[in-house]
């Protein structure tokens, strides 16, 4: 958990640890709403798959279709 403090102008800082797991980028539109006492912030995406960007670092999905493909093929699947 985070702690953050409010700027005069009302204003937080969402901590780089949290954009970066959430996928947010600068001028990225952010839904906020009241539930009870919580502050709730919301990610407004134009594409849901934006949301996975960077999330598979390391990996090629593509590659392990690929592999996965071959491997059904040769087990006769």
């Amino acid at each position: 958990m985070a702690t953050v403090k409010l700027s005069s102008k009302g204003q937080i800082a969402i901590p780089k640890e949290i954009r970066d797991r959430l996928g947010l980028k600068k001028d990225m539109a952010l839904e906020i709403s009241v539930e009870r006492s919580l502050i709730l912030l919301k990610p407004l995406r134009d594409d849901a798959w934006l949301g996975l960007e960077g999330s598979l670092k390391g990996t090629s999905v593509l590659e392990d279709l690929e592999s996965e493909h071959r491997k059904d093929i040769e087990s006769g699947d």
